[in-house]
């Protein structure tokens, strides 16, 4: 059992001292003997247990829950998407050094996502030969960039890299800007993450940027969210617009096919209607550890579910993904 989308809270974050001074905003874990504070802008954002920093004592309880490795990718609000471009770069090479790093010392039970700068996608994409250099399996990006959205040919040269180099590219949903309009940050999640993963996947087949990398791959968030909502809409159109037929040379349900995703959509016929859109075997197990108070994707064994998913999502898919041998 392989979990692809698990977030790693670095005990040293963000590493580098001046940024600590330069700007409160930079994510820092003050940790106690079993919970440690996330402070961001000196308020606690989140507090979260040990196993998100202590690695050791992590491994060791997700290898008595049965899990046989773990895809560690920053908490989301690591992504810092604020930060000046050189202060982002510095503070992605640190983070990526660390992880890759750390990841030799747990006998190949994790494997790692580093981070970019996500004002200065062309230095983003620069980067990405070192993160492959590192032993890192690929990068994980927010669903919403801050000065361009990803589907844009200011991330072309960055998803160009990506596929050049074989690494993976996990997208996340995010709040953005509208968590501000919610009175608390939870409602804004159940309401801005499907919206901002499906906006973002979305547009990445509809304007054929999926169709022109058929060699990248992607892995969504959260099931993608609304995405299996919009396909529909988006191929009638492209029946019926010329010009959309041109920019998108196959249809927005074969460039879904071409993606993965994790579970992550809270219910069984979400996913079944998921499943019946792109295929049993582009789904892989994420659970959000360790952020989940319970089981997120228990209903894997619903009976409404295709006999055999819940297996192929917890090894065989995860493994296929990462080109390991399934277990």
């Amino acid at each position: 059992m392989h979990d692809l989308h698990t977030h790693v809270v670095p005990p040293a974050t963000p590493f580098l001292d001046r940024l600590v001074t330069a700007d409160p905003r930079w994510a820092r874990l003050e940790p106690g003997p079993d919970t440690g504070d996330v402070l961001v802008a000196g308020k606690i954002f989140r507090t979260v247990r040990r196993v998100a920093w202590d690695l050791d004592a992590r491994r060791d309880a997700a290898q008595a829950a049965g899990v046989t490795g773990q895809l560690l990718s920053a908490m989301p609000e690591l992504f810092a998407p604020w930060a000046p471009a050189a202060d982002a770069a510095d503070y992605a090479r640190a983070f990526n050094e660390w992880l890759a790093g750390e990841l030799p010392r747990h006998g190949g039970f994790y494997a790692g996502l580093g981070v970019v700068p996500l004002r200065d996608p062309d230095t983003a994409a620069a980067l990405l030969a070192d993160v492959a250099g590192a032993g890192l399996v690929g990068v994980e990006l927010p669903a919403g960039p801050p000065t361009a959205a990803l589907h844009t040919a200011a991330w072309a040269g960055f998803l160009d890299e990506a596929e050049r180099l074989g690494l993976l590219v996990f997208v996340h949903a995010v709040g953005g800007p509208g968590l501000a309009d919610y009175p608390h940050p939870m409602a804004a999640n159940g309401v801005l993450f499907p919206a901002s993963i499906g906006t973002a996947i979305g547009g990445l087949i509809a304007t054929g940027a999926i169709a022109a990398r058929p060699r990248l791959r992607l892995l969504a968030s959260h099931g993608a969210g609304s995405l299996v909502t919009e396909l529909p809409r988006i191929d009638f159109l492209r029946d019926t617009t010329p010009a959309l037929r041109e920019l998108m040379p196959e249809s927005a349900v074969e460039s879904a096919r071409r993606l993965w995703y994790d579970p992550l959509l809270f219910d069984a016929a979400l996913l079944r209607l998921l499943v019946d859109v792109v295929g049993a075997d582009r789904i892989v197990l994420g659970t959000d550890h360790p952020f989940m108070p319970v089981d997120p994707v228990s209903f894997l064994d619903d009976p409404l579910l295709p006999a055999g998913l819940a297996a192929a999502v917890r090894t065989h898919n995860p493994a296929a993904l990462l080109g390991l041998p399934a277990s």
